[in-house]
Order: structure tokens, then sequence, then C-alpha cells
């Protein structure tokens, strides 16, 4: 049985739901990291499957694996913030309990972190191409590439991420009500404050299958619209005002990009007959354009227990 380290440096977090069919194989890959002063944080939301019996059997050769479980179903994102109030460690790794990461990953990540311990997190990701790595950007330099020059990095989801748990906590971790927008949304808020720090692509394997919530957000329909929406409204209002390390030029070269996008999305709404999208993405590009923002995805109160 492997004894757990002292003061775990990296919690490695995975939230559970109906996930028999992979997760086995999640756990295993975080236990085959070349880096091994972790914790595994297991919180199962209320499986119905076996899920937590392979997390038991996994805790109980190695004692770095602690099982947790929830009372009652709170959902992808809730749980994610519930993951992290449980951590111990100074970062937090999450792998999603359908996917699995490199051996080298963690290690590579850490790295990193050692050698910027200002930036708030490191993100696996392939752009900007040529370019040495680690890449250390400032808050300055992640929102010009994100935003102004359309690097698009912080669309990348938690497991290409490395986080440090005290700014997660600071900033008030995963807003639960913006769903699968979370983590677009965490990278702005982080970004905003703190440096960050990009390293290779490759670390990890992120599996896609019929049962993910993404699929429904790339289907189309009312989820795709919602999302869309919400994002750019959420953006607009809350971070290219007070705080927003862009100049003012910027800004309002990013607000016009987004307001073009989302005039153009509702064109091809229209073209294409979807009268009740082109409705719905119409009502919230004129509010964003009158500038009449609603507080739809309130900031998280997250919570250190």
């Amino acid at each position: 049985m492997i004894q757990s380290t002292d003061n775990p440096l990296v919690s490695a977090l995975v939230t559970v739901y109906n996930r028999e069919k992979y997760l086995a194989e999640s756990l295993q890959s975080i236990l085959d990291s070349t880096y091994i002063n972790i914790e595994v944080v297991v919180v199962d939301d209320g499986s119905k499957d076996c899920s937590v019996e392979i997390a038991n059997e996994f805790a109980a050769r190695d004692s770095r694996v602690k099982v947790k479980l929830n009372p009652k179903n709170l959902g992808d994102y809730p749980n994610r913030n519930r993951a992290a109030e449980l951590a111990t460690g100074d970062y937090l790794k999450y792998v999603d309990s359908d996917d699995r990461i490199e051996p080298n990953c963690i290690q590579t990540m850490v790295d990193a972190a050692r050698k910027y311990p200002d930036a708030a997190y490191i993100l696996s990701y392939p752009r900007p191409e040529n370019v040495e790595r680690p890449l250390y950007l400032s808050a300055k330099e992640a929102y010009e590439q994100h935003l102004v020059q359309q690097q698009g990095f912080f669309s990348s989801g938690p497991l290409l991420s490395l986080i440090r748990t005290d700014c997660f906590r600071e900033v008030g971790g995963f807003r639960p009500s913006a769903r699968n927008m979370g983590d677009t949304i965490l990278w702005l808020e982080l970004s905003r404050r703190w440096p960050m720090v990009i390293v290779e692509d490759g670390l990890t394997f992120w599996r896609e299958h019929d049962e993910q919530e993404y699929n429904l957000v790339r289907g189309g329909g009312w989820d795709n619209s919602m999302t869309h929406c919400l994002l750019s409204h959420v953006t607009l209002r809350d971070f290219l005002e007070d705080g927003c390390p862009l100049n003012a030029a910027e800004r309002r070269l990013v607000r016009r990009k987004f307001q073009r996008d989302n005039i153009r999305r509702v064109f091809w709404q229209l073209k294409n007959l979807r009268l009740n999208f082109a409705a719905y993405e119409a009502w919230w590009t004129l509010r964003s354009l009158l500038g009449g923002y609603s507080k739809c995805v309130p900031v998280n109160s997250f919570k250190n227990k």
C-alpha cells in the first residue's frame, strides 16, 4: 500500500457522477504520475452505478486517494467547488473522471509553477505557436492574447490546468450558475489579477463521448445559444470595465468584436429560419449594445471548509 505524503503540494480533484466505464483509467493515470507528492480527492455526486465502489478500491490500495460522498447531487461545477473545499494542497489539478493525464503532466506543471510562483495557474495549450515554453504572460498579455489576438486559451477546460489554491479561493472558485462557461470565466477572473503560464500541449487526454454536457453546447440547440449569449454578456459586464488590464482602446476593440459576432449570429439564425433562436440572441445582443447588463451569472461565494 502506498502511503500518503505529508503536506501534499498538489490536490488532484476527481468529480464523479456515473462514470464507472472510465473512472478506473482516470484514477490510475493520476497514480502513475512521476510526481508523487499529491493527494487524490474523489467526490462522488450521487452516482447510481459502481463509481463509488471503484473509487474505494483505489483508496484501499493507495492512501493518497480520499473518497467523499455528497449527501445530495450538486451538479458539475458546484461539485468542482466542493472538491476544492476539501483540498489541502497548494495547487489544484482537476482530472475529470472520464479523462486521463500523462505521467509527466503534473511534474511539468509543478516545474513551471516553481519557476513562476506568482502565476495563478498553469495551462497546457498549443498556441501561440513557435514560442518557447513555459511562456509567462502578465495579466495584460494574457488578455491581449485571448481577447485581442484571439488565441483562444481561455476556452480551455479545467483538465488542462494547474491552479494555485489560494488564488482559486480568493476569486470565489467557479460560478456554479455559469455551467460550462465556468472555466472561461475563471480564467478571465484569475488573469485579471495575476500572471499565468502556458506549458506544452499533449499532457492530457480529453475523452469525448455522448454523455458529456459539452455535446449539448456543441449541438447548436438552446444550450449553444444560452452559452454563447451568457458568456458574451458576462465578459462585457464583468471583465471589460474597472480592473480590466487592457487599455481603453483595446477594450473598445473587444466590445465591438463581441457585438459584431453577436449580430452575425442573429442574422445566421434568421437565414436558417431558426426564429426562436434569433429572437433570443437578438434580445441579449440588444441588451449588451445598450449596456443593460443583468446579474444572470452572479459572482460565486466560495467557502473554504
